[in-house]
């Protein structure tokens, strides 16, 4: 059961991975736009978390990546973070962006790739300029000289520090000079020198690639306006990358398509330079509530929310490549819920999904005079259904053959203890208190409880038949399972060896004894007093307060039922002892009181017309159980651990009348034998060994 449970949760665990892992591939672009942004305003603090955001979701870069509304980016995220941390001063992290970069391959298919190795080709000569700056600080203060020479080196130094700090490299060539002036190591400070130069070039090539970050960003603008149908703005927008950028890629071929889409829309090509003073207007959005990427269900809801700054006119769906339909086959258009939530308003949508992938897309459409559109694209696969996964069998199998290897270990076990501690379950002699352990009285019991109601119960047999059992059994029963009219509160009296004059005492004590879990009992009950002269007055003064007690329990009617056992004692009472008995049950109170007496030899004495009892119960026998029963007495407590032959079990139930007495007699000898044998098979020659020792007391 363990490792069952241990499967179980590893199941889930996994199920949590996946769910985490789409998740995490959500709204990358947004971090990545955001980035954008901020290298382009050069805020390279905003542009570095972002960056790493957008890697949390989407680690490996992609050339062509796909957004939001059918936008292509290249998503080059590791040369984004060497430019951000080369204009940080951080030349170690971005040499390492860089060469991520680079490793992944991405970057060479791209625009980027020539400055990025202009920037490596910088960070080269940095690393060397440091390393002869260090050289060149060493020797000088190495060289000998005045303590005057000394204290104006150190201070040119200090100002070469300074100068460099600040990016300022014209005068950082200035003070080497005047240091080449001062020293003798003319060879280190003319390196030092000439790398300032080359410093100074690569600053300014980085800004001009701030520049190109600047036109990245223009450019991407452009191209959203233009797939959005606002040819105007687009058209500025690579006009403008054009006048600042010459040498841009791919930059004269869009405007030369948005001049052509300009034309044909009959539209006046604008002046890039003169200020958009026309109201621009943009495409309708859509924000996904979830995109939720797979799903083993035949559908799913797609649904969000949409704008416009205009307002929508309406919207609909493609699956698969092909106009989604209503019932009647029409075109789905969806409008919005009224004209003033036009510009913005949810949407809920069921569509359904085939087995595997499945693309959603909804196109929406908004009022303007030139009305754009926009489409926003879902993807979700469809797996199978969890049952019809080879995962799903190899778990079943799994279960199953751990299972079965429990149950076989468990069955291993449970024979090995009852060896070593001689399992033996049967009981000869004493009452069956064990329900698990009572066969072949369930209609009986069922027929006793049902009398209850109405009447007392005098139940017969003779000896060793069962009585004591069925009354511990119907006792057990009472308390356990409430019945819908009556509140029962049984309590079982035993009446062997009492003598007449403590006869109602000991049938007080059993009852204080069977109510004390039920009610707190007054110290002012006569039994209390003591056995002596305990009459039969006394008995009717002390059962009239309990049940006085036991009344508000339960707004159900009450039956204190009385469970006399061995009541063959009242044979030899005198009659005026059951006079005064049967009396007590003519009472008032003896509408809450009920009897079930038990004994061998009661029912033809009070069958005479001079008896006290003289019809006064309902008489219900005790006979032997039935072959069913009995097989599932000698069977059923030592199954998986021993096996009785068919041979075995004919013979117990011959020897044993079907009387539990004697056929648990018999197993109990059985069972012993072959514990002590090492065995597990019982075999007719076991039966006919414990017969004599069984039924040497018995008179058959």
């Amino acid at each position: 059961m363990e490792r069952r449970s241990h499967i179980s949760s590893i199941f889930c665990v996994i199920a949590l991975l996946l769910a985490v892992t789409a998740r995490s591939q959500e709204q990358w672009y947004t971090y990545y736009t955001n980035a954008q942004e901020a290298i382009a305003a050069s805020d390279w603090s905003r542009a570095v978390p972002e960056l790493e955001k957008a890697l949390q979701r989407k680690p490996a870069p992609q050339f062509e990546a796909e957004t939001y509304a059918l936008q292509l980016v290249n998503y080059v995220p590791f040369y984004w973070l060497g430019v951000a941390y080369y204009n940080q001063g951080d030349f170690e992290k971005a040499e390492a962006n860089f060469s991520k970069s680079l490793s992944w391959g991405t970057v060479k298919k791209t625009e980027f790739y020539s400055t990025l190795l202009k920037y490596q080709g910088i960070l080269q000569r940095i690393q060397t300029a440091s390393d002869s700056l260090a050289a060149l600080h060493h020797s000088i203060a190495e060289a000998p000289g005045t303590a005057g020479d000394a204290a104006v080196l150190t201070a040119s130094w200090n100002a070469l520090a300074d100068a460099l700090a600040q990016d300022d490299f014209p005068r950082a060539r200035g003070i080497v000079r005047e240091i080449r002036s001062l020293s003798s190591e003319n060879a280190s400070s003319m390196i030092v020198e000439r790398l300032m130069q080359q410093l100074a070039e690569g600053r300014q090539e980085t800004a001009d690639n701030r520049n190109t970050a600047a036109a990245n960003r223009l450019f991407d603008e452009g191209l959203a306006q233009f797939l959005s149908g606002n040819y105007q703005s687009a058209y500025r927008s690579f006009s403008e990358v054009a006048r600042s950028e010459p040498q841009y890629r791919g930059v004269d071929g869009w405007l030369r398509r948005t001049e052509l889409e300009i034309e044909q829309a009959g539209i006046e090509l604008p002046d890039p330079l003169e200020p958009d003073t026309v109201r621009v207007t943009v495409a309708p959005v859509v924000l996904f509530s979830s995109e939720q990427s797979e799903t083993r269900h035949d559908s799913i809801w797609v649904s969000g929310s949409l704008g416009d700054d205009q307002g929508i006119d309406y919207y609909e769906f493609t699956l698969n490549g092909e106009v989604y339909r209503d019932a009647k086959g029409n075109p789905l258009q969806r409008r919005p819920p009224s004209p003033k939530q036009s510009t913005q308003f949810q949407f809920r949508e069921r569509m359904p999904l085939q087995m595997g992938e499945n693309r959603i897309i909804i196109t929406a459409y908004d009022v303007d005079a030139l009305r754009h559109s926009a489409a926003f694209p879902l993807t979700v696969l469809r797996k199978p259904p969890y049952y019809q996964t080879p995962v799903f069998y190899y778990s079943i199998v799994t279960l199953l053959v751990l299972l079965a290897g429990a149950l076989a270990a468990n069955l291993l076990i449970k024979r090995r203890i009852a060896f070593v501690n001689r399992y033996n379950p049967y009981i000869a002699g004493a009452p069956v208190r064990n329900p698990k352990m009572f066969f072949g009285r369930e209609q009986l019991l069922h027929k006793i409880v049902n009398t209850l109601h109405n009447n007392s119960l005098m139940i017969y047999g003779p000896r060793r038949i069962g009585k004591t059992s069925l009354l511990h059994q119907l006792k057990q029963h009472l308390e356990q399972t409430p019945d819908r009219e009556y509140f029962f509160v049984p309590v079982y009296i035993d009446l062997q060896g009492t003598p007449e004059q403590r006869f109602f005492a000991v049938m007080m004590h059993d009852i204080v004894d069977g109510c004390e879990s039920h009610i707190r009992l007054p110290e002012g009950l006569r039994i209390k007093s003591g056995d002596s002269d305990y009459s039969a007055r006394d008995f009717s003064a002390d059962i009239k307060q309990i049940l006085a007690l036991l009344k508000p329990l339960s707004s159900k009617r009450l039956k204190l039922v009385m469970l006399i056992d061995e009541v063959d004692e009242l044979n030899a009472y005198s009659e005026r002892a059951n006079q005064k008995l049967r009396s007590i049950f003519m009472k008032t109170f003896a509408e809450n009181l009920v009897a079930v007496m038990s004994g061998s030899f009661i029912r033809k004495r009070w069958e005479s017309e001079g008896s006290p009892w003289y019809n006064f119960f309902e008489e219900i026998p005790v006979d032997s159980i039935d072959r069913q029963a009995a097989e599932a007495l000698i069977r059923q407590p030592v199954k998986g651990i021993f096996r009785y032959e068919a041979a075995a079990v004919d013979k117990i139930i011959e020897y044993s009348d079907n009387v539990p007495y004697r056929i648990q007699k018999f197993c109990v000898n059985i069972i012993s034998h072959v514990i002590e044998a090492r065995r597990r098979v019982i075999t007719a020659e076991d039966v006919e060994r414990a017969k004599a020792k069984v039924l040497e007391s018995e008179d058959v």
